[in-house]
């Protein structure tokens, strides 16, 4: 079974874990009473208490058995169960099977036939908040409560059972030790989770950000200015959505530039109520020019400007979007393409992008209004079309195309030496770009993504059908042209979870790296020159496309399975799945990394890498809001 299938079953296995002792439990304090006071037959009350008891063993059995399948896909995902659940459920249980059951199953209640049942119920409580507060490395701050509270509760039931103390006295020692527990457990909590009121994300080091610049003197330069500002745009259907855009359009102005030329781009704003940014979506721009508010630069407020300086030598497919609550304002609108050219573009060369707005999935091409349902233009058979597709939004998008065998020839803006697809899919990650490429037949060719496409037509014929065919496994597509290192500097592991945490103080369900959320996650630290290992590993039931600021990394396996090896800054890490990647430290900065399903790095799935000796001089603050 998948690590995704057997999370799923975990999930559900600790809900009826619990369940099931607790009735167990409560049904035999229930009889034990009636049976004291001589009421109802004792003989029946047992026999259902042990069925219950017994089908609780049955769900226990079951989460053991799923525990050591979790195991063997990697201690990251079986951990917080087989070092604090179960070890604070196993035993009372066992001692229910040992001790317990048959003396039920003689129709006998007594203090010793219940403790164990009703001491299990407890600790498989116990087993919920774990699994909403636990996740990989291990806390000990949870087991600094549970422990205690298992046992207070343990200790006061058998005292009211035996009569041994008054059972309030029992029961008051019992919620002291559970409520001193959960004291310190808060205050430790509350301690780790603090936030001054202005946040440095970076402090030590010699070099600044602010001097990784672009160049100050080129001769080859492409000037451009967008400015944010809201607007009602109108789709291709004519319905008008209000967003946020640039230069009164959304997607914002295509920029397409030649390699070798500098680019200079003045960012204007008038948005009264936010600030705005622009970060180049996987292109490797100089840490200052990054885009990232309170860590590259500060917020441009209404009424002022940034103005952003880099040199086109990477060619291929990027976008650019703010970096200012991106979750809200790049899904309202605040994008665009990006585009460096090695040469004059062949035939149709365009970029798509992928966004939905108004609830409807839409594809839009450079400078044409978003079309929400398909797109269609007019080809020639035999044109070469090269077909850029960004998925700029949240979700990942299913790709295909009918009508024509195609390739993919690159990834994330870098070339891919891959195999011809025939109505084969490939999925794209969120932020993630695939250039498509095929020659122009003398029938229609649909690009469908969902609902919408792209329809490319020489003027006759009837439009094929969607493709239906197999997901290609992008990781084992085609070489990026790069082998792995023998040997790395430095490796990291990211586990990527959803918890109850700390997020402003209060507790809330979040997505958490390590068990942490941004800005507690520890940063990767790393130096010029490295080769680092990423191991990321996602123990939740929904896709992180990751994406680490101003690198690609090269994909070295997923799920232990070889990859092509291939390069992608946007990785799709799917529920259940292993990723190794490496990561060639050439671009120095404090960069940012994070979920690309922005929702979930504005709950804590963000984190930095931090070059050795670069500094930030930028904060956190009320004018900074990078996720």
């Amino acid at each position: 079974m998948s690590a995704a299938a057997l999370i799923a079953l975990d999930r559900i296995l600790v809900i009826l874990v619990a369940v099931s002792w607790g009735f167990a439990g409560g049904h035999l304090l229930l009889s034990h009473a009636a049976v004291r006071e001589g009421r109802g037959a004792a003989r029946r009350a047992a026999w259902w208490s042990a069925a219950l008891v017994a089908l609780a063993l049955l769900a226990t059995a079951g989460r053991l058995a799923t525990t050591v399948a979790l195991a063997g896909h990697g201690w990251w995902f079986a951990a917080e169960k087989a070092l604090l659940a179960l070890p604070l459920l196993l035993p009372p249980a066992l001692a229910a099977a040992a001790l317990s059951l048959p003396r039920l199953l003689r129709g006998h209640f007594g203090p010793l036939t219940l403790i164990f049942p009703i001491t299990s119920a407890y600790a498989a409580a116990a087993g919920v908040v774990v699994a909403l507060g636990m996740g990989y490395p291990l806390s000990p701050y949870l087991s600094v409560v549970l422990a205690p509270a298992v046992l207070g509760g343990a200790l006061a039931t058998w005292s009211m059972l035996t009569r041994t103390g008054p059972p309030g006295r029992a029961w008051r020692v019992a919620g002291a030790v559970v409520a001193l527990s959960a004291l310190a457990w808060s205050g430790l909590s509350m301690w780790n989770a603090r936030l001054p009121s202005s946040l440095r994300l970076a402090s030590a080091g010699s070099v600044d950000v602010t001097a990784l610049r672009g160049p100050a003197d080129a001769t080859r330069v492409r000037r451009f200015t967008l400015t944010a500002r809201p607007a009602v745009i109108r789709l291709a259907s004519g319905r008008g959505v209000e967003a946020l855009t640039f230069d009164g359009r959304s997607p914002g102005p295509a920029l397409r530039v030649r390699q070798g030329e500098t680019v200079e781009v003045r960012l204007r704003s008038l948005l009264a109520d936010r600030g705005v940014t622009l970060h180049w979506h996987g292109y490797h721009v100089p840490n200052g020019e990054d885009g990232v508010p309170g860590l590259t630069q500060n917020a441009v407020r209404e009424g002022g400007e940034f103005v952003y300086r880099f040199r086109a030598d990477q060619p291929g497919s990027y976008w650019y979007h703010t970096h200012e609550t991106p979750n809200r304002a790049l899904q309202a609108g605040l994008f665009g393409i990006f585009t460096v050219d090695p040469v004059t573009p062949e035939g149709f060369d365009e970029p798509v992008a992928l966004h939905t707005f108004g609830g409807a999935l839409t594809v839009a091409l450079a400078d044409a209004p978003p079309a929400d349902g398909l797109a269609t233009r007019t080809l020639s058979p035999g044109t070469p079309v090269r077909l850029r597709v960004a998925n700029t939004d949240n979700a990942p998008h299913t790709l295909g195309v009918s009508g024509v065998p195609y390739r993919i020839a690159a990834v994330d803006g870098l070339p891919v030496t891959g195999r011809t697809l025939r109505d084969e899919r490939a999925q794209l990650a969120a932020g993630g770009r695939y250039d498509l490429v095929f020659t122009m037949p003398s029938r229609p060719v649909l690009m469908s993504a969902g609902a919408a496409g792209l329809l490319l037509t020489p003027g006759v014929g009837a439009a094929p059908a969607p493709s239906t065919g197999p997901l290609i496994d992008i990781t084992r597509y085609g070489s990026g042209g790069t082998e792995a290192p023998r040997r790395f500097d430095r490796s990291y592991t990211w586990v990527l979870d959803r918890l109850i945490a700390l997020r402003g103080g209060v507790p809330r369900l979040s997505h958490t790296v390590n068990g942490q959320v941004w800005p507690r996650v520890a940063p990767a630290l790393v130096k010029q020159g490295e080769w680092i290992r990423f191991t990321v590993v996602n123990r939740g039931g929904e896709p992180h496309p990751m994406h680490p600021h101003g690198h690609h990394v090269l994909v070295l396996s997923r799920d232990g399975v070889k990859a092509a090896p291939i390069w992608m800054d946007s990785f799709d890490v799917g529920p259940g799945e292993v990723w190794e990647v490496a990561l060639r430290a050439g671009n120095p900065g404090v960069w940012l990394a994070h979920c690309h399903e922005l929702t979930h790095a504005a709950e804590g799935m963000t984190l930095h890498l931090a070059y050795d000796g670069v500094r930030s001089p930028f904060a956190l603050d009320g004018h900074n809001h990078p996720e």
